[in-house]
């Protein structure tokens, strides 16, 4: 089925003349074609970093980059090593995190080949948000990746108390901004 999209887009046919033709949808064709042309260029995968937690103060992280996406972030700015790289992992408890305002910032060099890492030693009750990237020239970090937040547990079982009044305004009010603030400023 690859090949015939292939084929009719080859001729110049429309998303839609093609869906009609293969008795698809134009977003199933749309996908398809995306699909082929990725493994086709050899990017038969997305690069990400996913941070999970193993135990109360253990956090997993693993990443996938793309080594397209790694040379055009060494390009952008010339790494101090290439081969290493660095694991940053920012306390984002109650801040919009903009990348320069954590409240602490652990770093750990790993090798380009490496694909995951453990950390031991979170505190409990506070956010936490991992970085990929790399040292420049000027020693300055070059962030290549980005985890989603996660939030170690609480301390006590009454600790949640303290967010209760909050998470109950949000689900009175879902269209208000929430006052809890685990997760990164994407705004800049």
């Amino acid at each position: 089925m690859n090949k015939d999209i292939v084929r009719l887009n080859n001729q110049h046919s429309t998303w839609k003349q093609i869906a009609d033709k293969l008795d698809l949808s134009v977003e199933k064709v749309k996908y398809k074609w995306r699909k082929c042309v990725l493994e086709r260029d050899g990017m038969s995968w997305q690069s990400d970093l996913n941070a999970v937690f193993l135990s109360a103060d253990r956090l997993y992280c693993r990443w996938r980059v793309h080594p397209s996406i790694l040379e055009a972030a060494k390009r952008c700015n010339k790494p101090l090593n290439p081969a290493i790289m660095d694991l940053r992992i920012f306390d984002i408890t109650d801040i919009y995190f903009n990348g320069m305002n954590a409240h602490s910032v652990t770093c750990i060099k790993v090798s380009v080949s490496d694909q995951f890492w453990t950390i031991k030693g979170l505190r409990r009750n506070r956010s936490y948000i991992c970085e990929l990237g790399f040292l420049t020239e000027s020693y300055l970090f070059f962030p290549i990746l980005q985890s989603h937040p996660v939030h170690t547990p609480y301390q006590s079982s009454g600790d949640y108390v303290y967010k209760m009044y909050d998470a109950e305004q949000f689900h009175q009010n879902p269209f208000r901004v929430p006052a809890w603030i685990e997760h990164p400023d994407c705004s800049t």
